[in-house]
């Protein structure tokens, strides 16, 4: 990830040391201040129109840049930065951020040759501004990029004279000092990342790995814990953690965690999995499965809005990365943005027809919008595209109760249980369609294996109350549904 200067907060329009002091600049126009709220509130689209109807000077200039890097248009970042250079005065800022667009689209696209320009226009910044933390930290992400570690050491260790608390800085001479193995120095580097940031888990992850190494293992332990409650996503963590837990004695929790390990990797979370979505300061660059995996660990936290920027970032680099459009459109879906959801899963279904999965969150969001003809379409050949996949018999369930074809939903939420036991959306809805058929005999067998499943599942108390009542066991009835109330009550 680049450290760019956050230029919400930031004065620009910078002078050279050369120069006498600039006037005070005047106050924004107040369109610009509200572009400024925009940026700060990741709504980088509605920024970028709004600032793209204002005159271009340092100010509009620096704001889109900075709007367009946030989303992975790193071609129009650039352009933003030379146009408002061409046309203002020299600025540091607008110099860090045409630096920081060329080195971005380096890394995405493997286009190595423009690291060369990407250091001119950090040094073109930095003749502006010497001690300028942001442009130093840049420039020792050039230099670690190209393998040049004793010049990527010099700048971070510069920009930290600067800044002391930039904690990026801190964290990449850390893994610079452990990959040569001088664990003091190491230690002493990650340790001050993480205390400066304390939401970072991938620094987390690399103090704990000192301090295993180091046979620190209860601290290396606290330290892979918070890794693990900070990115729940990653197997390295998980794997880790695992290791340690076993090393401590602690079997049980050792297998556990081994056992999620290997359940995050069947699912592509591999390699990388442990880095951190960039805060603070930060812009996320790279490649569009990274800014896939940024997403996907926002939308795990219930960062939704951040998950939704990524996504659409990863899909700005790659528009063929189906698992993108998948991840976008349950997302929306979660956000309650239907109709955009619906286009994000049609996108992935259009890239792969027999993606069952997206084709039953697609049929989903089609029921949840009341159009049941285009359900049933996408559930059907769901179901046709993977023969055991619970979810699209589910989704079928639920159509057929949805136009109270009860016998029908009979049939499907049988077969998703089935295919999945233990489904208990699917137990309750089966018990649903026996009660709207009469069938309450049935219905309370159902409900009772749901409350001996999940005791602490309200609704399926409520369920097997209402199935009670029906078969006149009074006093049962009122039992399962002051539970039901006691569970609610617990929740809220």
């Amino acid at each position: 990830m680049i450290l760019l200067g956050l230029v919400l907060v930031m004065s620009l329009g910078g002078c050279s040391a050369q120069s006498p002091p600039a006037p005070a600049p005047a106050p924004p126009p107040p369109a610009v201040e509200q572009a400024r709220q925009l940026l700060a509130e990741a709504r980088y689209p509605e920024a970028i129109a709004l600032l793209a109807a204002q005159p271009l000077d340092g100010r509009t200039g620096a704001l889109l840049a900075r709007a367009h890097l946030e989303i992975g248009q790193y071609e129009q970042a650039g352009a933003q930065a030379a146009r408002a250079l061409h046309t203002g005065p020299p600025s540091a800022e607008l110099y860090d951020l045409q630096g920081a667009a060329l080195l971005a689209r380096a890394f995405a696209q493997a286009r190595y040759t423009e690291t060369d320009s990407a250091i001119a226009s950090f040094n073109q910044a930095l003749a502006l501004e010497p001690n300028r933390a942001q442009t130093l930290y840049n420039l020792g992400m050039v230099h670690g990029y190209r393998d040049s570690t004793a010049l990527a050491e010099r700048y971070y260790r510069a920009a930290l004279a600067s800044d002391s608390t930039l904690a990026a800085a801190h964290k990449k001479l850390g893994l610079l000092y452990r990959r040569r193995g001088e664990d003091t120095l190491a230690l002493a580097e990650m340790g001050a990342a993480a205390r400066l940031a304390p939401q970072d888990a991938e620094a987390q992850f690399h103090l704990a790995l000192l301090y295993r190494e180091n046979n620190q293992l209860d601290t290396a332990l606290a330290a892979f814990e918070r890794a693990a409650r900070l990115n729940p996503a990653s197997p390295q963590v998980q794997l880790n953690l695992a290791s340690t837990y076993l090393r401590l004695g602690r079997r049980i929790e050792g297998e556990q965690a081994l056992q999620r390990s290997e359940i995050l990797r069947q699912y592509d979370r591999g390699i990388g999995s442990e880095r951190t979505a960039p805060g603070g300061q930060t812009v996320a660059i790279g490649p569009a499965t990274a800014r896939y995996n940024l997403a996907l660990n926002h939308a795990l936290r219930g960062e939704y809005a951040s998950a939704v920027l990524e996504y659409r970032a990863a899909l700005e680099l790659n528009p063929k990365l189906r698992n993108a459009h998948a991840g976008l459109g349950v997302t929306l879906y979660l956000m309650g943005r239907l109709e955009e959801a619906a286009t994000a899963l049609n996108d992935a279904v259009a890239l792969d027809s027999a993606d069952a999965v997206s084709l039953t969150r697609l049929g989903l969001v089609r029921l949840k919008q009341g159009q049941n003809g285009q359900a049933r379409q996408a559930l059907e050949q769901a179901a046709r595209a993977d023969t055991g996949l619970a979810e699209a018999a589910y989704g079928l369930g639920l159509l057929a109760a949805r136009t109270q074809d009860y016998q029908a939903a009979l049939v499907h939420f049988a077969r998703a249980l089935r295919l999945r036991p233990g489904f208990a959306d699917a137990c309750l809805n089966l018990g649903v369609a026996h009660m709207h058929l009469g069938q309450h005999l049935q219905a309370a067998t159902i409900y009772e294996e749901a409350v001996a499943a999940d005791p602490a599942n309200p609704r399926a108390h409520l369920y097997l109350s209402d199935a009670y009542a029906k078969l006149g066991k009074a006093e049962q009835s009122r039992a399962h549904r002051e539970t039901a109330r006691r569970l609610n009550e617990k929740k809220e």
